[in-house]
């Protein structure tokens, strides 16, 4: 355990070899290419060389972050990458925005978005929505001759600029991370290749119809969907629970949320929290809410961090304790929650944290305002989403 309550190493035993995936990007040499080659290529053991490095994910990832803060950001890629292949999935967030920042041509576009889309499925709607960017300016570099999955994609990252908090993002996320989700799943893309097909014949359209979805088949997607550890399905599941008229439609709701938190799906454990913190007023329980809100922080889920310090900070379903909620308002806005930098800077500024934690309240407000924080960026938010 890290020097907050939160923050469990979380590992597995296989990450990408640079060699193979650089000689596969090598011979990409159109959109279609990279993108089987960036969906379909399998993982494999780590080599030798990659076991003597740190097994810490977080300490990688914070050794990311300084890195940044120095300005070399070939090194802070390099870290981020590292946490990001140990699953940590705001390690993800951090290298695609990194690469997003400074990389241009479809492919280096593309592998952006494959970052942000591990970001996207934890349940960061901000890494959901600069994926969609990415996939947006990765289309203009497309040939023209893309194949059925890849004009499926190019429409998913579409409906995503135009509602990043809708299903498209997290559909596009688990196409692009396919490999570790057991495969494509097909029939979403005959639905959004159907789509962009209707619209505009293209050399890769194939035959296809949309499939149709009534509600008892959505319900019983978004439990599905929640255990394979998507944000969109255990928001789904939430959001049901919370509407009491509608629990029928899924009865094991708050069966499934607890089986996939069992499983360390951290967005599920924290659903699960707020379900005990703000549900049906004969279903709170502060203690099952810090409860489940600190596994899933320990899952790395920046919301849980903020909220579970909230909770230190007043005394919800436990003691008091200002010095826990400030080392959790400081991890939060480690793992990527701008307003939890904002509060930071607030703190440090208003003389509440002892020697400024070490850090300045401009650069946390400047990690802020890249975070998608508009009001850290001295700008109101806009009406319609940017243009890609």
């Amino acid at each position: 355990m890290n020097e907050f309550e939160g923050g469990r190493s979380i590992s597995c035993d296989c990450e990408n070899r640079k060699g193979a995936g650089t000689e596969l990007y090598r011979r990409a040499t159109s959109f279609a290419a990279w993108l089987a080659a960036a969906l379909f290529v399998a993982n494999i053991i780590a080599t030798p060389a990659a076991a003597q490095t740190s097994a810490d994910p977080f300490a990688l990832h914070q050794a990311g972050l300084a890195a940044e803060r120095r300005g070399n950001m070939t090194l802070a890629i390099d870290r981020f990458d590292r946490a990001c292949a140990m699953k940590l999935a705001p390690s993800c967030t951090m290298a695609g925005l990194a690469r997003l920042d400074s990389v241009e041509g479809g492919e280096a576009l593309l592998a952006a978005a494959r970052d942000l889309a591990a970001g996207c499925l934890a349940g960061s709607d901000f890494a959901c929505a600069k994926m969609g960017v990415a996939l947006g300016k990765a289309s203009a570099h497309a040939a023209g001759g893309e194949g059925f999955v890849a004009i499926a994609l190019l429409q998913m990252g579409e409906d995503c600029r135009a509602a990043p908090d809708g299903g498209a993002c997290h559909d596009g996320g688990a196409l692009l991370r396919a490999e570790e989700r057991g495969g494509a799943d097909m029939d979403a893309v005959r639905r959004y290749a159907a789509k962009a097909c209707a619209r505009e014949a293209r050399s890769g359209c194939l035959p296809a119809a949309a499939s149709t979805r009534d509600q008892s088949q959505a319900s019983r997607s978004a439990s599905t969907r929640c255990r394979s550890g998507r944000a969109d399905g255990c928001t789904a599941l939430l959001d049901l629970l919370l509407k009491v008229d509608e629990q029928p439609a899924v009865p094991n709701a708050l069966t499934t949320l607890e089986q996939a938190c069992a499983d360390r799906v951290g967005i599920a454990c924290t659903k699960l929290g707020l379900y005990y913190a703000q549900g049906p007023v004969a279903a709170r329980d502060d203690g099952a809410a810090r409860r489940f809100i600190r596994a899933g922080c320990d899952g790395a889920v920046a919301q849980a961090c903020f909220v579970f310090a909230e909770m230190h900070r007043q005394g919800l379903g436990g003691p008091v304790n200002e010095a826990r909620s400030l080392a959790l308002v400081r991890h939060a806005c480690d793992l990527g929650s701008a307003e939890a930098c904002e509060t930071l800077a607030a703190i440090i500024e208003d003389a509440r944290a002892p020697s400024g934690c070490g850090q300045d309240p401009i650069a946390l407000r400047q990690r802020a305002c890249r975070l998608g924080s508009y009001r850290a960026c001295g700008a109101k938010a806009p009406l319609s989403p940017p243009p890609a």
